[in-house]
C-alpha cells in the first residue's frame, strides 16, 4: 500500500559533548565560552542557547566532519528534534558569521558539516581536536570535496554531491574495497539527461536529503505538491545528487507537453535510448529492456496521465527491480509500493528579524531573484517587514515568489506589497524558457484546474470565498445545492486534496484551506460566473449557523476552541454583510454568534466596533431571540473599559430571554451581568443578578453552570469586601474535582488565586502560581487571560525586586493588553511602580499623569485592588521626588502621550545593549 511519509525524521539524542572555558580567537571573530558569546568584529551578537551550543561544538572540532546526528546528540541531547533544529541553528550561525559562500560553515550533503576555521589563538586550555585536518588536509586533491555544497543559499552551488573518497573509504573499513571501487568506477561511467550544472535550489536541503533517504528504501516515490511549489526542481535536484548512485544512469522524462497517454511508452524508451512501437505489446518490450539494469527514472508531471503512468509503474516495479522510479504530479498515483512525499511551501519567517529571516527559504529565493537584477539588494531592517509579508501572502510557493520578485525593480518591495491584491495580474512575466503553464500563475492555475471535472470545478470555485481556513461541515454548507448535494461535496473535496488544489491541516478536527494564489483564481472564476454574491451569501449565513452551534449547553472553553479558527471567516463574512451588497439581518446574525471568538483570539476591541456598527440594526423588527443573542454576546465580550455597558446590554438580554420563556439564556445573562457589577463594585446591583441567577439554575445542567455561580461568589469576595483570604476559600472549593484544561470558570477561579496572594502580600506566592499557571496552555490560549497572568506576574516581581523579569512580563502584557482589552491602565499601574523603584522617576511621573488622564476620559477604566496599591506606592515616590512644579510639568507632559508613546517611552527598543 501507499504510505505518506511523515515530515521530518527525529532523533533522540543520548550522549553530550564537554564544556571548555575559553576564549577562540579567529580572524574576524571571537568565541567567548566564558560568557556564552559571539562576537563579530569586536561587537557581541545575540544568539540563541543551542545555536551558542552548535557553535562551540563544531568550534572543538575544526575541519572534521560532524554528521547530523553527532551534532543533534550534543547539543540536544535531552530532549526529541527534528533535522529542522539543527538546520536552523546552522542558518542563524551563517547570517551571524557573515557566512554567505559557506567558507567557514561546510555542508556535505547526507553526512554533516564542517566547521573550516581554525583559531588564531586562545585564553586558557581549549580541548580543541586539532589533530583533525582542516579543509586542505583533510582530503586530498583526488578525494577533494567541492567547495560549493548545496544548503540552499544564494551563493552555493545548486545541489549536493556524492562523497566518492568517503564511499572508498566506508569500503576499505569493510574489506570490500575492490568490490566497492569496480562500482565506483561503473558508476562514474553512467549516463544521464541531466543539465550539466542545476540552477541553485534555495531552502530545500532537507527535502533534498529526506527524498534520497526515501529513494534507498522505496522503489516507487511520488513527489505531490500544488502548481508552483518547486516539485520538478526538488527531484531534479534529487536526482542529480544520485546520478552517480545507478549504474545504468538517472533519466528525465518531462511529460507536461504530451497530450496522449499512448504516447508515454514510446517516450519513455526514447529518453532510454530505445526505440517502441506504438503498440499494444509496447510496455512489455520496455520493460524487457530495462529489466536487469539499474537505473533511476523521473517522470516528471504526471497529473494528466495518472492512468497510464501508474499502469508504467506497476509493471516496471513487478519486473524490473533494479529500476527505481521518481514522480511529480499534483496527484498520487494511488498504485501499491508508492510511498507519497508531499512538498511543502518553503519555510517563511514567523518574525520580521532582519538578521533570523535570510535564514528561511521562502526569503533566500525572494532576495537570489531581485540581486539577480540588482545585486545591491539586501535584507535589512528597513525592508524585512514588507519581504517576509510578500512571502507570507505569497504561502512561500516558489513560483509566484519568483514573479513578484521579478516585479521589485518597478515596484519596489513595498509598492509590491501593496498591489499583492491584484496577484493574478501583477505574478506574470516569468522565465521565457519555462514551460507555458509556469510563465503567469495564472497559466499554472489554469492548467491545473483544467484537469478537474466540471462538478470538481464549481466546488473548487465556491471554496474561493473562505478565508484562512475552514471545516468539512462549512464546505458542505457553501458547495452545495440543487445540483450538487452535501455528500457529493465531501468526495470532490477529497479530490482537491488529492490534486494538491486544496490543502490539509491536521489536527484533532482537520481543516482545509486554499493557497492564496488558488482563492484569488476561484474568486475570479465566481466573478466570471456571475455567482459571486450569491456564493459570498451562503457563505455568510452558514458561519452564522455553524458558529451558533447546537449545543445549548456548551462549555465556553470548549466553545472557543471550536469556533477560533474561524476569525479569518468572520472577517470576510462581515464585510460582505456590511457592503453594498450585503444584508443587515445576516450581520445582526453573525454578530451574535461571535461572543467568545474575540476574547479566544485576542481581539475584543475589533469585537466591540463590530457590536457597535450593528447595534442601530437591532431594533423592534429584530427577532427577540436573534436580539437576546446579541445582547448576550455585547455583554460577554468583557472589554473593561466597558464594563458599563457590557452589565446593561446583559440584563437586556435577560429580560429578552425570560419573555421567550428561555430559562437558561437568563440564567447566562444574569450571571454575566453579576460578574460585570462586582468588577464596578455595584454591590447591589451584584446580588440582584446573582439571586436572579440562582434562583433558575437547574440541578439537570452540566456541572460548568454551577463553576460559574462560585465564579461569581469569588469575585463578590475579592471585589465588594475585599476580603482576599474568603476569595481563595471560595475558589479553591470550586476548583475541587475540576480538569482545568477542560474548565473556562475553573481557569478563572485559579487566577483569583495569585491575585489574593497579591493583595495579602505574598508576592512569591502570586508567581509561583503565575508560573504555574502559564505552563497550561489551556490558559493562555486565551489572549485575555495571559496578559492579566503577565501582569500579575509582573507585579509580584516589582515587589520582589527582580526588576529584569517583571520588565519583561509587564512589557508583554501591555502589548496584549492592546488589542485584548484595549490598552488598560491597570498593568501600567504596577509598571509606574516598577519605573519608581528603578529610579526612572520622570517616566513613572510621566506614566502616572497618563494613567489619570485616562480616568478623565469618557471612557473609563476599571482598576482591580492590587493595581491600585502599585498606583498609590509609585504615587508616593513620585510625589516625594519632585516639587509641585516638577510634578505638574510632569503631569502635564504625561496626559499628552498617547497609548503607543507611553508604552515606547516605559520599554525602549534595546540594540547592542543600549536603550533608545
Amino acid at each position: 500500500m501507499n504510505a505518506e511519509r511523515s515530515p521530518k525524521s527525529i532523533t533522540t539524542p543520548d550522549s553530550a559533548s564537554g564544556d571548555v572555558v575559553a576564549v577562540l580567537h579567529y580572524p574576524r571573530f571571537d568565541i567567548d565560552k566564558a560568557r556564552g558569546e559571539l562576537r563579530v568584529a569586536g561587537r557581541p551578537v545575540a544568539l540563541r542557547p543551542k545555536t551558542f551550543a552548535l557553535l562551540q561544538h563544531l568550534a572543538r572540532h575544526p575541519g572534521r566532519l560532524l554528521g547530523r546526528n553527532e551534532l543533534i546528540e550534543a547539543v540536544w541531547r535531552d530532549v526529541i528534534v527534528t533535522d529542522d533544529s539543527l538546520v536552523q541553528c546552522i542558518s542563524e550561525l551563517r547570517a551571524a558569521l557573515d557566512d554567505r559562500s559557506q567558507k567557514l560553515i561546510r555542508t556535505v550533503p547526507r553526512r554533516g558539516y564542517i566547521f573550516d576555521v581554525r583559531p588564531i589563538g586562545s585564553i586558557s586550555g581549549e580541548s580543541l581536536d586539532l589533530t583533525a585536518p582542516s579543509q586542505s588536509q583533510a582530503f586530498d586533491e583526488e578525494d577533494c570535496v567541492p567547495e560549493s555544497v548545496h544548503e540552499g543559499t544564494p551563493e552555493q552551488a545548486p545541489c549536493d554531491f556524492v562523497d566518492v573518497a568517503g564511499k572508498r573509504r566506508a569500503a576499505s573499513n569493510t574489506g570490500e574495497a575492490g568490490e566497492e571501487l569496480t562500482s565506483l568506477a561503473r558508476s562514474t561511467r553512467a549516463t544521464n539527461n541531466l543539465p550539466v550544472q542545476m540552477p541553485p535550489l534555495y531552502g530545500r536541503a532537507e527535502d533534498v536529503a529526506a527524498l534520497a533517504r526515501l529513494l534507498e528504501v522505496s522503489r516507487v516515490v511520488s513527489v505531490v505538491g500544488p502548481a508552483g511549489i518547486g516539485k520538478t526542481r526538488l527531484a531534479q535536484a534529487v536526482a542529480y545528487e544520485l546520478r552517480n548512485d545507478y549504474a545504468d544512469g538517472v533519466w528525465i522524462v518531462e511529460l507536461a507537453s504530451l497530450a496522449d497517454g499512448l504516447l508515454l511508452v514510446p517516450t519513455v524508451a526514447r529518453v532510454l535510448g530505445h526505440q517502441i512501437a506504438l503498440s499494444e505489446g509496447g510496455l512489455t518490450s520496455l520493460v524487457q529492456l530495462i529489466r536487469d539494469q539499474s537505473l533511476l527514472l523521473l517522470l516528471d508531471n504526471c497529473e494528466h496521465l495518472l492512468q497510464q503512468a501508474a499502469h508504467l509503474v506497476t509493471q516496471i516495479v513487478a519486473d524490473a527491480p533494479g529500476v527505481r522510479v521518481l514522480v511529480t504530479s499534483q496527484e498520487p498515483l494511488h498504485i501499491d509500493q508508492e510511498q507519497i512525499f508531499r512538498l511543502d511551501a518553503l519555510a517563511v519567517p514567523a518574525n520580521a528579524d532582519a538578521t533570523a529571516a535570510p535564514g528561511f527559504g521562502a526569503v533566500q529565493l525572494f532576495v537570489a531573484r531581485i540581486q539577480a537584477a540588482d545585486p545591491k539588494f539586501t535584507v535589512d531592517s528597513g525592508n524585512v517587514s514588507d519581504v517576509v509579508e510578500i512571502c507570507r501572502r505569497l504561502d512561500g510557493i516558489p513560483l509566484a515568489i519568483e514573479f513578484a520578485a521579478a516585479r521589485e525593480p518597478l515596484l519596489g518591495v513595498h509598492g509590491l506589497l501593496r498591489r499583492l491584491d491584484e496577484s493574478l495580474r501583477l505574478l506574470a512575466g516569468g522565465n521565457r524558457t519555462a514551460p507555458a503553464r509556469h510563465q503567469t500563475l495564472r497559466g499554472a492555475l489554469q492548467w491545473s484546474y483544467g484537469l478537474l471535472s466540471a462538478p470538481e470545478q464549481t466546488v473548487f470555485d465556491r471554496l474561493g470565498v473562505f478565508m484562512g481556513t475552514f471545516s468539512l461541515e462549512a464546505a458542505q454548507c457553501v458547495a452545495s445545492d440543487q445540483t450538487t448535494d452535501s455528500w457529493a461535496v465531501i468526495d470532490h473535496l477529497a479530490s482537491l486534496v488529492d490534486k494538491s488544489l486544496v490543502m490539509v491541516e491536521r489536527g484533532e478536527v482537520p481543516r482545509y484551506r486554499l493557497l492564496e494564489s488558488s482563492r484569488a483564481f476561484a474568486l475570479e472564476r465566481l466573478a466570471i460566473t456571475g455567482s459571486l454574491d450569491a456564493t459570498r451569501r451562503r457563505h455568510a449565513e452558514a458561519l452564522a449557523q455553524i458558529l451558533t452551534g447546537d449545543d445549548l449547553f456548551e462549555e465556553p472553553l470548549a466553545r472557543m476552541r471550536r469556533i477560533a479558527p474561524d476569525l479569518d471567516n468572520v472577517r470576510a463574512a462581515v464585510a460582505w454583510a456590511l457592503g453594498p451588497t450585503g444584508d443587515h439581518q445576516i450581520a445582526v446574525e453573525l454578530a451574535a454568534a461571535t461572543d467568545r471568538l474575540w476574547d479566544a483570539r485576542g481581539f475584543n476591541d475589533e469585537g466591540a466596533r463590530l457590536y457597535r456598527t450593528i447595534e442601530p440594526w437591532v431594533d423592534e423588527s429584530t427577532p427577540p431571540r436573534l436580539a437576546a443573542r446579541f445582547w448576550f454576546a455585547v455583554a460577554d465580550l468583557r472589554m473593561r473599559t466597558e464594563l458599563k455597558r457590557e452589565a446593561a446590554s446583559a440584563l437586556r438580554a435577560a429580560r429578552l430571554f425570560q419573555g421567550l420563556n428561555d430559562r437558561f439564556g437568563a440564567f447566562r445573562s444574569l450571571t454575566v451581568a453579576a460578574h460585570q457589577f462586582a468588577f464596578l463594585a455595584d454591590r447591589d446591583a451584584a446580588i440582584a443578578a446573582l439571586t436572579g441567577a440562582e434562583a433558575l439554575l437547574d440541578d439537570a445542567w452540566p456541572s460548568w453552570l454551577q463553576t460559574s455561580v462560585a465564579y461569581c461568589r469569588v469575585v463578590f469576595a475579592y471585589f465588594i469586601d475585599r476580603k482576599p483570604d474568603e476569595a481563595r476559600r471560595l475558589a479553591n472549593a470550586a476548583l475541587q474535582g475540576l480538569r482545568l484544561d477542560h474548565s473556562f470558570y475553573g481557569n478563572r477561579c485559579e487566577i483569583m488565586l495569585p491575585a489574593c496572594d497579591l493583595l495579602e502580600g505574598d508576592f512569591a506566592s502570586a508567581l509561583r502560581r503565575c508560573n504555574d499557571i502559564l505552563n497550561r496552555s489551556s490558559v493562555t490560549e486565551s489572549v485575555q487571560l495571559r496578559s492579566h497572568i503577565l501582569s500579575l506576574r509582573g507585579a509580584a516581581l516589582v515587589y520582589l525586586d527582580d526588576f529584569k523579569a517583571a520588565e519583561l512580563a509587564l512589557r508583554s502584557a501591555c502589548t496584549l493588553s492592546m488589542h485584548a482589552r484595549d490598552p488598560m491602565a491597570c498593568p501600567y499601574c504596577h509598571v509606574a511602580l516598577l519605573l519608581a523603584r528603578q529610579g526612572r522617576l520622570v517616566d513613572a511621573a510621566r506614566t502616572l499623569a497618563w494613567i489619570d488622564n485616562r480616568q478623565l476620559q469618557a471612557v473609563r477604566d476599571w482598576i482591580p485592588p492590587m493595581a491600585v496599591s502599585s498606583y498609590k506606592e509609585a504615587r508616593a515616590i513620585v510625589d516625594s521626588a519632585f516639587t509641585r512644579e516638577e510634578c505638574d510639568r510632569l503631569a502635564s507632559e504625561g496626559a499628552r502621550l498617547s497609548f503607543e508613546q507611553v508604552t515606547a517611552m516605559a520599554f525602549p527598543v534595546v540594540q547592542s545593549g543600549v536603550a533608545r
